[in-house]
């Protein structure tokens, strides 16, 4: 009973570790794009 339990807790831990870094990534990709914008895009239009 008690070994089941911390096999599921094990699987809960790796899939919100999981899920957490994958919105870290894609908070990155985003701030990434917009500084490329701010600093290379607008200055073409200069």
């Amino acid at each position: 009973m008690f070994d089941k339990f911390l096999i599921t807790l094990d699987i809960m831990w790796k899939g919100m570790v999981s899920i957490f870094v994958v919105i870290i990534i894609i908070t990155l990709l985003i701030m990434l794009f917009q500084w490329f914008e701010r600093n290379f895009l607008d200055r073409k239009d200069n």
